[in-house]
């Protein structure tokens, strides 16, 4: 359940993909055909459910992969072997020995979801083969000698949030409104604790039925708390439904909403972007990354090239984290461990945060950035270093 519960949190963020053309998925145990001719090229192994019920998730992070292998600095190309791990990883054994068997394998990108890669990060690090997942929170972390976690966790989100709301803006008080779902609790708990280390006070706490926008009686007793600002950790719809429904008391015209990733979205904007404008910024929510950021930019054109749909935000943190990894291949040395050398070296930059954990692996999370609506567009407020 906390696999599909973070998933879903993760998945929830792209709005912006539309039903388009599928790349075809591989067969369990077969590498899928990438279209690059054979010779010269840089091996790398993909561990994908292609099959079950993340296949979804699989043809996603795919297209992802296919688009950054793409754009990839090495001028030999790559040898894509894409492995199905099946439903729940019941083919992740077979996949992984097929993978580790190929001679001059570079890393493997997965398994995807992370909660199947302990198992897989013992035997790849064996092999001193590096391997790149992509957890949703530090609680999903799979440490290892071999292995590269890149992810903005929902701990992080939390803080920087919260932090920006008490030191930056003055809110001392605060509310969570939160869907009764896995993600929403989990959000709603790590705001709480991260608020009161930002100095701030809970003054109202409620949670909600997953999909419930009216929230009857709930917006006189809100009002009649008067927070400072209320944190939503809901999807870029209904969280931009319950904004409005708030803002029509008007002793709630002047509160701070907050908001995870998953308002980072053309949606959000559409639906309330324009009626919570301010000489104040009155919607503020934290991501990775930014609409007017270049390389968001270049991305998503290659990949409705490709594709034939607009990607979301998952693809692109896959395209994020497995373009750092080709660059690590491309000067890593040929052995597992200059690789990681290789890869501490390019994540070691002021778009970055890295860390080791005590296995000797790398997480690395992109720079929060801090964000809002302001006439009709959505603005970056602040990178946080």
């Amino acid at each position: 359940m906390r696999i599909l519960l973070g998933l879903a949190l993760l998945l929830g963020l792209s709005v912006l993909a539309a039903p388009g053309r599928s790349q075809p998925a591989a067969q369990p145990g077969s590498p899928a055909d990438t279209g690059v001719p054979a010779g010269g090229e840089i091996p790398v192994g993909c561990l994908l459910p292609l099959s079950g019920k993340y296949a979804a998730v699989g043809e996603r992070a795919l297209k992802g992969i296919l688009t950054a292998a793409g754009q990839g600095p090495s001028p030999g190309g790559y040898r894509l072997i894409v492995k199905d791990t099946g439903s729940d990883g019941r083919n992740l054994p077979s996949a992984l020995d097929d993978l580790l068997a190929v001679p001059g394998l570079s890393f493997i990108i997965g398994p995807i979801p992370s909660s199947y890669a302990a198992a897989a990060a013992g035997r790849a690090g064996r092999a001193k083969v590096p391997m790149i997942i992509f957890p949703v929170s530090e609680s999903e972390s799979r440490g290892g000698p071999y292995v590269a976690e890149f992810f903005y966790p929902l701990e992080e989100q939390a803080k920087v949030l919260s932090s920006y709301a008490a030191r930056d803006l003055g809110a001392r008080t605060f509310g969570i409104l939160y869907p009764e779902t896995g993600s929403g609790r989990e959000l709603a708990a790590l705001f709480k604790e991260a608020a009161a280390s930002s100095g701030g006070k809970i003054v109202y706490e409620k949670g909600y039925p997953p999909g419930e926008t009216g929230l009857p009686g709930e917006t006189e007793w809100i009002a009649s708390i008067s927070p400072d600002a209320i944190f939503i950790p809901d999807g870029a719809s209904a969280s931009a439904e319950i904004i409005l429904r708030l803002k029509q008391n008007p002793r709630l015209s002047d509160v701070l909403f907050l908001g995870p990733a998953t308002w980072n979205s053309p949606l959000f904007l559409e639906l309330a972007g324009g009626r919570i404008d301010g000489f104040v910024y009155r919607a503020v929510y934290t991501d990775f990354f930014h609409f007017g950021d270049g390389d968001w930019v270049r991305f998503g054109k290659d990949f409705e090239a490709r594709h034939g749909e607009k990607p979301g935000s998952f693809e692109y943190l896959i395209y994020s984290g497995v373009s750092l990894m080709l660059k690590a291949a491309d000067g890593g040395g040929g052995d597992g461990r200059s690789f990681l050398e290789s890869l501490e070296k390019l994540a070691s930059s002021p778009e970055y945060k890295i860390k080791k954990d005590i296995a000797g692996g790398l997480r690395i999370s992109p720079l929060p950035r801090i964000l809002s609506v302001s006439r009709g567009e959505i603005i970056e407020i602040m990178k946080v270093r």
